[in-house]
């Protein structure tokens, strides 16, 4: 039929032109067979997928779906004063504001779901007992905005694109080393900054959701001269003036958040990136062990996957006040990691958090 010929033919133009940029992008042979064959199983859910004519009567109606929107703006505190304790100790005022917003619509068809997450904190001490506060630390600096649209296929699946972005307000330095308290700088805005974007399928339920894709790219952005003089390069290879990397592979995302029980709320979520470039960009030369393409391949996708880890946990015990304890881990080897722990990063907070307003009203 003209449909079925139509279909075949866009099909087939759209796997010449991928297979031309996977070929130029040099990536192995087992992956190229992974994203065509997801590049096709893809093309043909979303043909599949496709609203019918005007003329079908079993259509839904227009403007049938629903807003679901929430910002929450927090601010924790934490507060310590010393004046002539035996015990000594530095006096201390610590805070973190975050926003937290979602702003979801659901449609009988699709879904689209916007998600922000910033957060910006300090440490003010009082290093000299002179009540002045001249020691200042920043503590948290996140900005975390992810937009997803997803169509269904199946009542227990979707097809689904998204785009997520993630970098800092200020400046991060370390602080490692006796008398460092100016500190060495190792990152600032857009140094680095990440825009990564997926195409794929996802599972999704009221409470959590899994997104799985062999066609995601990550682009890697370090805008800053004075991040690259410090030699944190993030994976970017700056010779020639290049300040971007592009990186085309796989990535997988699970999420997860639910009430446990009243005023108890749990949220997790957890990200995996595999840059398909990872085998051609390592020096096998002083690990002879890995002697076969299968081998490095097996090691890269052990110890070269970037991960990231989220988890929160709030309890109300207020109106306007919820105790809170998050964790934040991650795992990324083009990061120059100092100490013990290398390529793996922590950080850990927990606070009593005051809600600026009870009930954020957004117009829909």
């Amino acid at each position: 039929s003209p449909s079925s010929r139509c279909f075949l033919t866009s099909l087939n133009n759209a796997t010449i032109c991928v297979r031309m940029v996977l070929n130029r992008l040099k990536t192995s042979d087992v992956m190229k067979k992974y994203i065509l064959i997801s590049l096709c199983l893809l093309f043909a859910a979303a043909l599949y997928a496709s609203p019918g004519d005007d003329n079908d009567t079993t259509a839904p109606p227009k403007h049938i779906g629903k807003w679901n929107i929430s910002s929450t703006p927090a601010f924790t505190v934490n507060e310590k004063l010393y004046n002539n304790w035996s015990a000594a100790g530095n006096s201390l005022l610590s805070f973190v504001a975050n926003f937290d917003g979602q702003y979801k619509y659901t449609h009988p068809k699709y879904i689209v779901d916007n998600i922000c997450k910033l957060g910006l904190g300090a440490d003010l001490q009082d290093l000299n007992d002179n009540r002045s506060l001249e020691s200042r630390r920043k503590t948290a600096d996140q900005i975390d905005i992810t937009s997803t649209y997803s169509r269904k296929i199946y009542s227990w699946m979707n097809i689904n694109a998204s785009i997520n972005f993630k970098s800092q307000f200020i400046d991060g330095k370390n602080y490692a080393g006796a008398g460092n308290e100016e500190g060495t700088l190792v990152s600032r805005f857009m140094a680095p900054g990440y825009l990564t974007t997926s195409v794929g399928y996802e599972y999704k339920t009221d409470y959590w959701n899994g997104s799985f894709s062999f066609l995601s790219g990550k682009t890697t952005f370090l805008l800053s001269e004075e991040v690259i003089a410090a030699g944190q390069l993030y994976g970017v290879d700056t010779t020639g003036g290049t300040r971007i990397y592009q990186a085309l592979g796989s990535y997988v995302k699970l999420y997860f958040k639910k009430d446990i029980f009243k005023d108890f709320n749990l949220y997790a979520r957890l990200e995996l990136f595999y840059d398909y470039r990872k085998p051609d960009l390592v020096n096998w030369d002083d690990q002879p062990q890995y002697d076969t393409k299968f081998r490095r391949l097996r090691r890269c996708i052990i110890h070269e996957t970037d991960v990231n880890f989220e988890l929160t946990i709030n309890y109300k015990v207020a109106r306007y006040c919820t105790l809170n304890t998050s964790l934040n881990m991650k795992y990324d080897t083009d990061f120059a990691g100092t100490g013990q722990y290398g390529h793996w990063q922590m950080y850990q907070t927990a606070g009593l958090r005051f809600f600026l307003i009870h009930k954020w009203s957004t117009p829909e």
